[in-house]
């Protein structure tokens, strides 16, 4: 009998055992790596399939966008739920939903409780909530989707607690933008009594370090609404 046969044997063992681990490692990094490669084409996919939506919907934001239509509203919408389904964690999807539900839902107008399109108008703004609240909670520090969850609880007339914290989110991230001064003051304004002072005093030094024309909207805004801001 040999003598080194089982030190022989043994490393023969350890050496096919170390090039199992290799090859299991090896099979694990190409796994992850189909998956990672899945998810960037599926969230190109998204961004091709939704690229006219998107376009749309940033048109109507900014007021340049086509005639809204019944038929190019629910192509829109199509669209961008589609991509959705392609990228469930699309922030920017979730905020174009939102605002999509939500405009649609102010383009109704003032609806009396016993109109038939009164239970669509909440519906409509209830879905607009649910896309904001998603699109917070995976970019939350972007002021503008705070500031859209807290108008839309406002016409939902939910002036709680999910409200309040939208609300705080929106004056904290987006006290500098200019853009969000009128729909800032409609919230607070609105809800004055219940904000308290912490918060009528962060809204007060809002108004204070706001240019010259947010801070004659304020002021205009807030003697409408009855609220005595300090003087400048």
């Amino acid at each position: 009998m040999n003598p080194t046969t089982p030190s022989t044997d043994a490393a023969n063992s350890g050496r096919a055992g170390s090039g199992l681990w290799f090859s299991a490692g090896l099979a694990c990094l190409a796994i992850a790596a189909a998956a990672s490669l899945w998810f960037v084409l599926h969230a190109a996919w998204a961004d091709a399939s939704s690229l006219s939506a998107r376009a749309t919907v940033t048109g109507w934001r900014e007021g340049t966008g086509p005639t809204i239509t019944a038929e190019l509203w629910e192509l829109t919408r199509d669209q961008l739920q589609g991509a959705l389904r392609a990228a469930p964690d699309n922030a920017q999807l979730h905020d174009d939903l939102g605002y999509l539900y939500a405009s649609r839902s102010q383009g109704l107008g003032n609806v009396p409780i016993d109109s038939p399109d009164y239970q669509l108008q909440l519906s409509l703004l209830d879905e607009a909530i649910s896309h904001y609240r998603a699109a917070c909670a995976m970019r939350p520090t972007f002021p503008y989707t705070w500031t859209y969850l807290a108008l839309s609880k406002h016409y939902r007339g939910k002036h709680d607690d999910e409200f309040l914290a939208a609300y705080d989110h929106a004056v904290q991230y987006g006290h500098s933008e200019a853009a969000l001064h009128i729909p800032l003051a409609e919230l607070a304004y609105s809800q004055w009594a219940r904000l308290g002072h912490q918060r009528q005093q962060a809204f007060f030094n809002m108004v204070a370090s706001a240019k010259e024309s947010s801070s004659v909207m304020f002021r205009v805004m807030a003697q409408r609404s009855g609220v005595q801001l300090p003087a400048p």
